[in-house]
């Protein structure tokens, strides 16, 4: 029974152990920030209300049914009213007014008039001085309202919104792969702090061991009083190290907590992305999926038209107004509500024409015009540059991707060199053969080596992900990134 009671208590402390501490490698970390970093919120938030402006204005474009009405307008004073004879009466008045309107509106986008179709009913009760009810109904009237023919804002948003919304959710997938890049540089940083950590709690052992050997070798003779001052400086300044790395790394840790959503308390145990993609991008591909994938060519467009809607706007904007107002419709008065909606009805047609000409405006509207076409053009050279600068920065993150392999696989044999030779000297000064100064060259460069190592490893995969971003292309499985918004 006691040996049973030990074997369940042994497996619960295991599993509370196992729970403090938690295995990370940089895709899990990556997964889990794109779900639950304050980056991602970011990003989801600005996708959500990109996505409302847009559906917005959709539905601007739609028909809208609409009522409106007056529930109830009372009224009662006392009027003052001129008699034949020019004298002044003042009878008292007291009436009650509603009225009800449905009307179906509907924008034109060609044309950016407006056609509505409007059924309407309206009820007079009159109280005093002589008590009456009147109907007047409008069973269907249909109007058409046109503004000035020069410019037409509906058309105009109609070419613009559905670009602007493409690019926010090209933009949405360049936010999460920015949140991939982001994280890699923060899992990199605790990484190295980590591992440096452990390079300096294994020197502080290393130095310990060859201390107490030398104190040996000093009280027989066989090593000088500076060799060993020397040894035991090196192990105080290894202990020193030791003391910085661990608080470098207790910094570095939580940075990379706070971010992932991972409880401050839980401890990490981080892998090393060693195995890294053997590939060498080609340029024109690159630069042919970025043109098609990458939400800052659709801002190119859209920066564009809304140039080019800028002057339209001014041109139409010149004082020079055409408007147009037209109605048709039936009515009837009566004093019931049957009566109104009986037959016959009486036509109700209206039209009407506005302009404005301005004879003189002193260059006014001239000069508005050639403003925005001045601004076009400068637009024009903004967007060409901005256009060169995106596929010069394609070009530089290509070849800077391509070599860094090189560097990585070069570093990654320096490590495992300066490695051997570290352990061949320590072997060496055990044995006598060489002296301090060499051990120390050998353990700073392992040191060194190390740290080369995994800054190149850092700068590969930050350089990957940076690609993948500028892209929008997953180059190692052949296919465009896109992730969807979950809103």
């Amino acid at each position: 029974m006691n040996k049973m009671y030990r074997l369940i208590l042994a497996f619960l402390i295991m599993g509370s152990a196992s729970a403090q501490s938690q295995m990370l490698d940089l895709k899990g970390a990556i997964l889990r920030a794109q779900k639950q970093s304050p980056s991602y919120f970011r990003a989801i938030n600005t996708a959500e209300n990109r996505y409302w402006n847009y559906r917005q204005f959709r539905a601007s474009l739609l028909p809208q049914l609409n009522l409106s009405g007056s529930l109830p307008n009372y009224s009662s004073a006392i009027d003052r009213v001129t008699q034949p004879d020019g004298t002044y009466d003042f009878p008292e008045r007291e009436q009650l007014f509603l009225s009800g309107n449905l009307s179906l509106d509907q924008n034109v986008v060609w044309t950016g008039g407006r056609l509505s179709l409007i059924s309407s009913l309206q009820r007079t009760d009159v109280y005093r001085p002589d008590r009456r009810i009147n109907y007047f109904s409008t069973p269907i009237s249909v109007s058409y309202f046109q503004p000035m023919f020069l410019y037409n804002s509906l058309k105009w948003e109609n070419k613009i919104q559905p670009l602007a919304y493409e690019a926010s959710r090209r933009a949405y997938s360049e936010d999460l792969e920015d949140i991939a890049n982001e994280t890699t540089q923060l899992y990199f940083v605790a990484l190295t702090s980590k591992i440096s950590m452990r390079i300096a709690e294994q020197n502080v052992k290393n130095n310990d061991t060859i201390y107490k050997i030398s104190q040996g070798r000093y009280n027989l003779g066989k090593i000088a009083e500076n060799d060993l001052l020397q040894i035991e400086l090196n192990l105080l300044n290894a202990e020193n190290s030791l003391t910085n790395a661990r608080l470098n790394y207790e910094v570095a840790a939580q940075e990379l907590k706070r971010y992932l959503g991972i409880p401050s308390e839980e401890e990490l145990e981080l892998g090393i992305p060693s195995e890294v993609p053997q590939m060498e991008v080609n340029l024109d591909k690159a630069l042919g999926e970025a043109r098609k994938n990458r939400a800052a060519v659709l801002d190119f467009r859209r920066r564009r038209l809304e140039a080019e809607q800028s002057v339209a706007q001014a041109r139409g904007n010149t004082n020079y107004n055409f408007n147009l107002s037209a109605n048709f419709g039936l009515n009837r008065q009566a004093d019931n509500y049957n009566a109104a909606y009986a037959n016959p009805y009486a036509q109700q047609q209206n039209i009407s024409i506005g302009i404005n000409i301005p004879i003189v405006d002193w260059g006014q509207a001239r000069s508005q015009i050639r403003r925005a076409e001045a601004n076009r053009q400068l637009q024009e050279v903004n967007i060409e540059q901005d256009e060169i600068n995106f596929e010069q920065e394609i070009f530089l993150q290509v070849m800077q991707f391509n070599a860094q392999y090189q560097r990585l696989n070069i570093a990654a044999k320096a490590d495992t060199v300066a490695q051997k030779r570290y352990e061949v000297a320590r072997q060496r000064y055990l044995t006598g053969k060489i002296s301090i100064t060499d051990i120390n060259i050998a353990q700073s460069e392992k040191d060194g080596a190390k740290q080369s190592y995994l800054q190149e490893l850092q700068r590969f995969w930050v350089a990957y992900y940076t690609l993948r971003r500028l892209c929008l292309y997953d180059f190692v499985n052949d296919q465009v990134i896109s992730y969807k918004a979950e809103y």
